[in-house]
């Protein structure tokens, strides 16, 4: 079967001009929003904003809830997706990081209103249980105030001020499969992770808190 080069050569064509015509089908968008930008829950009387400036795929708001995709903040990582929602309280959100020698993924934020705060980090159900998630609130750990649910979502109640929400990804058969002594050399890793993981919240938080403070000297 012959091949006539005209008719390939005109099927090249339209598909340049298709491609050039539309060149959002290949490149994936991205919108910039700054700290000035908010995002309303109505009817939980909640505002979410963030601290600095960044980037994200889409923001769309679904049962109450703010859903993120390929969310980057400056000098934070990328998540792939943050559910996030608040009740009667605004929250600001500072900083996100992925710690890999410690396995761990840490979301921090500024709360004003003792309210709550509904965090899924996009870690699936794996993240679901309690013993892997730490929680600090003004730099000090806190038990009590917060919960996880099967598919990860964190709810924080009552805390204001600085709190972060640490989630480390040691696997239950780490610990259940190894003898005495090399869990308790988990125990510890965890240990020193959580001490790692904090102290670079707390600098965070610090710059966070001297920021705040210029921009009310400068509206004085």
């Amino acid at each position: 079967m012959a091949i006539h080069s005209s008719g390939v050569g005109s099927g090249i064509a339209i598909i340049l001009i298709l491609l050039l015509s539309c060149p959002n089908t290949l490149a994936q968008t991205s919108t910039a929003f700054d700290p000035a930008n908010k995002f309303s829950v109505p009817s939980y009387n909640g505002v979410i904003s963030f601290a600095v400036n960044g980037t994200y795929s889409s923001a769309t708001f679904a049962n109450n809830t703010w859903i993120f995709t390929n969310l980057r903040l400056n000098q934070s990582e990328t998540m792939a997706s943050l559910e996030i929602s608040t009740s009667n309280s605004n929250v600001t959100v500072i900083y996100y990081g992925v710690n890999a020698f410690f396995p761990s993924n840490q979301l921090s934020y500024f709360a004003q209103g003792q309210g709550q705060q509904f965090i899924n980090m996009g870690l699936g159900s794996s993240a679901g249980r309690s013993v892997d998630w730490v929680v600090f609130s003004n730099d000090t750990f806190v038990t009590n105030g917060w919960s996880v649910s099967h598919d990860g979502t964190v709810t924080v109640t009552g805390l204001t001020g600085n709190v972060s929400v640490i989630y480390f990804g040691f696997t239950n058969e780490l610990g259940n499969n190894l003898p005495f002594y090399e869990q308790h050399s988990v125990a510890i890793a965890v240990g020193v992770g959580v001490v790692v993981t904090v102290a670079f919240a707390v600098g965070v938080n610090i710059v966070f808190k001297r920021r705040s403070a210029k921009e009310t000297n400068q509206v004085a």
